[in-house]
Order: C-alpha cells, then structure tokens, then sequence
C-alpha cells in the first residue's frame, strides 16, 4: 500500500529543516510495505511525503501505469 504523510498549517517562523526530517522519518515506517519510490514536498504551510508502492509484474510493473495504447 502506498502511504501519504502530511503536516499542515504551517506558519512563518516554522522550522521547515527540522519539521521536514521528522515527516521524511515518520513516513521511512511505511516503507516495510515494499515501496519503490519517495517524495518530499515542502511548500507554504504544508509538508508532504510520499511512498509509492513497488508493484512486482515482470510485464508490466513500471509506474505510472498505462493503458495498452498509451492514451490513459
């Protein structure tokens, strides 16, 4: 499963360096659940994280996913 941290409401006077190291190390407990790949987001007031799931399929397990002909 793919998980998504965020922190908001974020204010001026906000330690981002810091509040940015701990949402990156409170999302690294989500990565036991196989995730290929991780993002970090920092704008005004809010910090995001990402994990992206790693989805094993030989054929056709790169992301993102799309369909046969390419249009979706």
């Amino acid at each position: 499963m793919c998980s998504i941290l965020g922190i908001f409401g974020l204010r001026s006077g906000d330690d981002l360096a810091a509040l940015r190291v701990q949402a990156v190390e409170l999302s690294r407990r989500q990565r036991h659940r196989g995730p290929d790949w991780s993002g970090v987001f920092v704008g005004d007031g809010a910090i995001l994280v990402h994990e992206r799931l790693a989805i094993v399929d030989p054929a056709s397990g790169s992301q993102p996913l799309r369909s046969r002909d390419g249009h979706l």
